[in-house]
């Protein structure tokens, strides 16, 4: 039986998790994903240990159930594959530093002009401007800055710890998960195509409260 999402096409060239888990689990609800590597390593997630013909658990755990195809974003002719992709599609996911998709040619203008209805996803770690909004991102950070790492102290071990787990990364995929198919559901109702942004620190600090 086709999952919900049946008939929706997805271009994903997000990488680690935060993108990478979201764009699972609409593959999980029939979304047909397509996920964009570039040569060589490919996603650095593959790297990841604990691993099994080739691939690591981490990565599979994020990309179940995805197409893949090996793109070089960095040259004219992965952009144009990748324009020809987003033609078909509903929902390009990626999470670059401000900026890079822009340098790229696969920015929401650039893609606007093949498929104006576009859902178009930018993951961010501190958002799209303001004093950090360059910088690069992982969990561990993310935890010390939005006070999950003090909130672990215990009064008979008093010595911050992290959660063990990259909290933040997974919360964010469930975030932007419910906001594509929240976007699909306006562009249903009249509403074109969205631009969604979520910033992982904002996530953090929701899922703190």
């Amino acid at each position: 039986m086709p999952g919900p999402l049946d008939g929706i096409r997805v271009v994903d060239v997000s990488a680690i998790l935060a993108g990478p888990l979201a764009t699972m689990m609409l593959a999980d609800q029939g979304a047909d994903v397509i996920k964009v590597e570039p040569p060589g390593i490919g996603d650095l997630l593959r790297l990841s240990p604990f691993r099994r013909g080739g691939m690591g658990a981490f990565f599979a755990s994020g990309n179940r159930g995805k197409r893949s195809a090996v793109i070089d974003l960095r040259t004219p002719k992965g952009r144009d594959i990748v324009l020809e992709l987003v033609k078909r599609a509903d929902v390009f996911v990626q999470n670059f530093r401000p900026g890079a998709c822009e340098r790229l040619g696969i920015g929401e203008a650039d893609l606007r002009k093949v498929r104006p209805d576009l859902i178009y996803v930018s993951v961010s770690g501190f958002g799209e401007t303001g004093p950090y909004s360059d910088r690069r991102v992982y969990d561990p950070i993310l935890q010390g800055i939005t006070g999950h790492v003090a909130i672990q102290k215990n009064p008979d071990v008093p010595i911050p710890d992290l959660i063990r787990h990259v909290v933040v990364d997974k919360a964010s995929a469930y975030t932007v998960a419910q906001a594509i198919t929240a976007a699909l559901f306006a562009r249903e109702r009249g509403a074109g195509g969205q631009h969604v942004r979520v910033a992982m620190i904002d996530v953090a600090l929701a899922f703190l409260w």
